[in-house]
């Protein structure tokens, strides 16, 4: 008989009680032919009931037979021990191989015997199906665990990519932050300083004066030449700190072309020394320096 053979047939093992009746099933094992007949072969015949050897006998078996007198205390002790998921534990009754007068019918006992066989074989039988169920899940539930696996290893490899992505960003923003401290450092002070407005220097003329403006170079040239504090000309704007000191060198700069275009025979005559002594005439309303008298030149 072949390896590939054997492994095909029920291994069953009987466990009995004493060795009496280990004799008495053996001999009625073997008068039924179980291996020929129904490729069930009885490997052992254990007369003990002590569980660690039990245990160690036992395992591997297909089917167990534990004798005794129905469901007693000895039987339930080793079916909890012996079941597992890949064996069927089946009692064979003794009530059905002796008699009353404990005398032996050994035709009674092959048959018990064989029933018990036969029953715990159908029900090894179905105890296959659920496992044949349960390695089919369990092949399922790999193949899903497979497909979470590889589904964790793409996250991580993104979660990698991120983490590098993010890493840049926080450099980028560290890098950021230095130059905005840079800038906030170098322009802490602006809100101190005198910041200039800027006015149309045509509408603000107009507005104040009630008049056009005629010529725009003559106020550029006057604010170019006295350089007066934060004020700009030019371009048709000036810049000053507020629209009050805009004006108060408007009315300056006007004041003086005023004074300039009425006494400009004077000044003529003054500079070239043909003109007489004549005290300047006094405005008080504007403090004006001495040097408009060449104020074009």
């Amino acid at each position: 008989m072949d390896s590939e053979t054997q492994d095909l047939k029920i291994d069953v093992r009987i466990i009995v009680s004493d060795l009496d009746i280990a004799q008495i099933v053996s001999k009625a094992v073997n008068n039924i032919q179980l291996e020929d007949d129904y490729n069930i072969v009885v490997s052992s015949i254990i007369p003990t009931v002590e569980l660690n050897i039990v245990k160690k006998v036992a395992n591997g078996a297909d089917i167990l037979l534990i004798g005794s007198y129905g469901c007693d205390k000895t039987y339930n002790i080793l079916f909890n021990e012996l079941k597992t998921d890949f064996n069927h534990v089946g009692l064979l009754n003794y009530s059905n191989i002796f008699a009353d007068d404990e005398s032996i019918d050994f035709k009674q006992a092959e048959k018990e015997i064989l029933n018990s066989i036969i029953k715990s074989t159908l029900s090894y039988s179905l105890n296959l199906i659920n496992v044949h169920t349960l390695e089919n899940k369990l092949m399922e539930v790999t193949h899903n665990y497979n497909n979470l696996l590889d589904d964790y290893n793409q996250t991580i490899k993104e979660q990698e990519v991120l983490s590098q992505e993010n890493r840049e960003l926080i450099e980028d923003l560290n890098n950021l932050k230095s130059e905005f401290n840079s800038f906030k450092l170098r322009y802490d002070d602006i809100y101190s300083k005198e910041i200039l407005e800027i006015f149309n220097l045509n509408d603000l003329w107009q507005d104040n004066f009630h008049e056009e403006l005629v010529d725009e170079n003559k106020i550029v040239f006057a604010s170019n030449k006295f350089k007066p504090d934060n004020i700009i000309v030019g371009q048709g704007l000036i810049a000053a700190q507020s629209i009050d000191k805009a004006i108060e060198w408007l009315n300056i700069v006007r004041t003086a072309l005023i004074f300039i275009e009425n006494n400009e025979n004077e000044l003529k005559e003054d500079l070239l020394g043909t003109g007489e002594n004549k005290p300047p005439e006094v405005h008080d309303d504007y403090d004006i320096p001495n040097t408009f008298e060449n104020f074009w030149d």
